[in-house]
């Protein structure tokens, strides 16, 4: 028996007793992707006192392509012990990021952060629709940023960072800002 996507969650709102979801008639359609990102950070030497680290992890980024298109700055706050182990943690795209880069620390590092970013958006597929299709869409905001607050800890090769993210309205008649969370659990090897 083969199920569609729009079964499946309907009948997981269902068992879970959440509202079925609705619109899926008003999907993208299928499209290649194509996508050029890059993502600059600089990390200068942390300040240190009373046995803590602080520095900001200020970054540029953009990406050219027809599922994104923008060009993005933005600083990240870190107050803790052992920054130099990355340069902030990973998220979903196109948030704040950190690379996925990680140095090896024997014992424990960990810090906290927080952060902000600007977007000058010039297409996003998701609110903007197919590329070369007609498709639904909505009048997406030109500037976007994104707030960010949370914590990394790292164990020798192993990273794990929580944090909460808000971004600010994408497009007109958006009810309110988006708020999500993000839960990293890395690996070096």
């Amino acid at each position: 028996m083969l199920f569609r996507s729009e079964q499946v969650q309907n009948n997981l709102h269902d068992l879970i007793g959440v509202d079925r979801a609705y619109g899926w008639d008003n999907q993208l359609k299928d499209e290649a992707a194509v996508n050029l990102m890059f993502a600059r950070r600089w990390r200068p030497t942390p300040l240190t006192f009373l046995g803590l680290e602080a520095d900001t992890v200020p970054s540029v980024g953009g990406s050219l392509g027809n599922v994104f298109t923008f060009g993005a700055v933005g600083t990240m706050l870190r107050l803790g012990q052992r920054l130099d182990i990355d340069y902030g943690p990973a998220h979903i795209q196109p948030s704040l990021s950190g690379p996925e880069m990680m140095s090896t620390h024997s014992g424990l590092s960990w810090y906290l952060f927080a952060g902000t970013q600007g977007r000058v958006v010039g297409r996003n597929i998701f609110l903007d629709g197919n590329t070369f299709r007609d498709s639904h869409s909505v009048d997406a905001k030109l500037f976007v940023a994104d707030f960010q607050a949370g914590v990394a800890i790292a164990y020798g090769s192993a990273r794990l960072s929580l944090a909460q993210i808000w971004r600010t309205k994408e497009f007109d008649g958006q009810d309110g800002h988006d708020e999500f969370g993000a839960v990293n659990l890395s690996w070096h090897f």
